[in-house]
């Protein structure tokens, strides 16, 4: 993903200035801080896709970035291309819209290996602050959090190794794929012994300890998407009545707040 961190680099280097600091006379380059700050965005992700060390950044992302550096529907285009390499699945700007518009439940749009294509607000909130985020088998297996993040982090790591197992069986010729299982297969020893299993039962509950909201269990559904193959709509929602609805309640108060936040910007 270098070529999309050389054209973030460049576009923060040449970004135009407010015009009272142009006022002032203080002429300098945007900080990295400042335009994740106006995009609504982890300062520290923002950094790591700068930096070449995020890859595949959800449309979300993509759509903030453009509407930070105003740019025109051409050069929104340019970044989109770089973000999304030919033969990367991509969805629509109206599906886009659907996962945005979910405000009751965290709603993920991904790929067969688990690229994050799309996440509403509750799903950023959700995981605020974490690494790899771009796809959730990173996620699992190599950020440093992920362990305290699922606290039945074996359970959780099975089934998402299961969900993988069940894509590769289907499609045995997806080169992503098998890159992702090489990359895990290199840098975790977990990953490797639980993709030697072959178990394809994938779990519907996840377990998760959010740094805010404490300890939160949902129930968890995979739509397919007609519209877009090869798309799937992760959802996570709680059981009527449960301790993880009133839970659901605060992260939708959270992800409201932050988007407050990231309009007055």
């Amino acid at each position: 993903m270098e070529v999309l961190a050389d054209l973030l680099r460049a576009l923060r280097n040449t970004a135009p200035l407010d015009a009272l600091m142009r006022l002032r006379g203080h002429r300098r380059m945007l900080r990295c801080e400042e335009v994740a700050l106006m995009a609504g965005l982890d300062p520290v992700y923002y950094t790591r896709l700068e930096q070449g060390l995020e890859s595949r950044p959800p449309d979300d992302v993509l759509n903030a970035l453009a509407r930070v550096y105003d740019l025109d529907s051409d050069s929104t285009d340019h970044l989109y291309r770089v973000a999304h390499p030919a033969g990367q699945v991509q969805i629509s700007q109206k599906l886009q819209k659907t996962v945005e518009n979910w405000y009751h439940a965290p709603v993920f749009a991904v790929n067969h290996q688990l690229d994050v294509l799309a996440a509403n607000s509750m799903a950023r909130v959700l995981f605020k602050g974490m690494d790899h985020t771009d796809n959730l088998m990173r996620h699992a297996f190599l950020a440093p959090g992920a362990r305290e993040f699922f606290p039945n982090w074996e359970r959780e790591a099975r089934s998402k190794v299961a969900h993988l197992r069940a894509a590769a069986e289907e499609d045995d010729d997806a080169p992503a794929l098998h890159d992702l299982v090489d990359e895990l297969s290199s840098e975790s020893r977990e990953f490797r012994r639980m993709w030697s299993n072959r178990d394809v039962h994938v779990d519907e509950y996840k377990h998760m300890r959010h740094h805010e909201i404490g300890d939160v269990d949902l129930r968890h559904d995979t739509l397919s998407v007609q519209s877009s193959p090869g798309v799937l709509l992760f959802v996570c929602h709680a059981d009527p009545g449960s301790a993880a609805e009133e839970s659901l309640s605060l992260l939708s108060i959270l992800a409201a707040d932050e988007d407050v936040n990231s309009n007055s910007d």
